[in-house]
């Protein structure tokens, strides 16, 4: 019986430290299962919807960094693309000699982003476009590459940096599509 009334002050205790516990309008506690009590946590629509709109807030810079990076590519500006990638451009996995070099087949570059989409998971967000790429190459040959890159960024958060704060290209998954010779158009 003891440990009964103790168990309970010091879950009494406990709860009043934390602020547990739920409290109606006249001060006294009521059932975590009551109704009331559900209302008062869950979520209200304005509180779903500032969600759903901090996600669409983050979208134009993620896809301003990938249409930056699109534009030196067409531009044929190698640097500046690389410089999009994470870590200064060493997310590429290539030296800025390297990534110059491999870039230097395309003759034309044309590219389209479709819509992306963003997500937040454990303090960092991601935001995901779908790219084509396609043009001409150096021996006059017609090509199409498709696939997703992803883009990300720290969360905003106390004491992260610009640079954290900046979307960048994290990794990018573009893979060869068959070209008709005849007509440049996908197979």
């Amino acid at each position: 019986m003891i440990r009964l009334l103790l168990l309970s002050a010091v879950t009494a205790f406990a709860l009043s430290a934390c602020g547990g516990g739920d409290e109606t309008s006249e001060g006294g506690l009521i059932s975590p299962g009551n109704p009331e009590n559900a209302e008062a946590q869950a979520p209200s629509e304005a509180d779903r919807q500032s969600a759903a709109e901090q996600a669409v807030i983050e979208t134009p810079e993620a896809e301003a960094a990938l249409q930056r990076w699109a534009n030196a590519l067409e531009a044929r500006d190698w640097e500046t693309a690389r410089q999009v990638w994470a870590q200064n451009g060493e997310a590429s996995g290539l030296s800025a000699e390297e990534y110059a070099e491999a870039h230097e087949k395309y003759q034309t570059v044309s590219i389209t982003i479709e819509d992306g989409r963003a997500e937040d998971n454990a303090g960092k967000l991601y935001f995901e476009g779908q790219v084509t790429m396609e043009g001409e190459l150096q021996n006059g040959d017609a090509y199409m590459m498709q696939g997703p890159v992803v883009l990300s960024r720290v969360a905003d958060l106390p004491g992260a940096s610009t640079e954290e704060l900046s979307w960048r290209i994290e990794m990018s998954d573009l893979r060869p599509r068959p070209v008709d010779e005849e007509t440049g158009e996908p197979q």
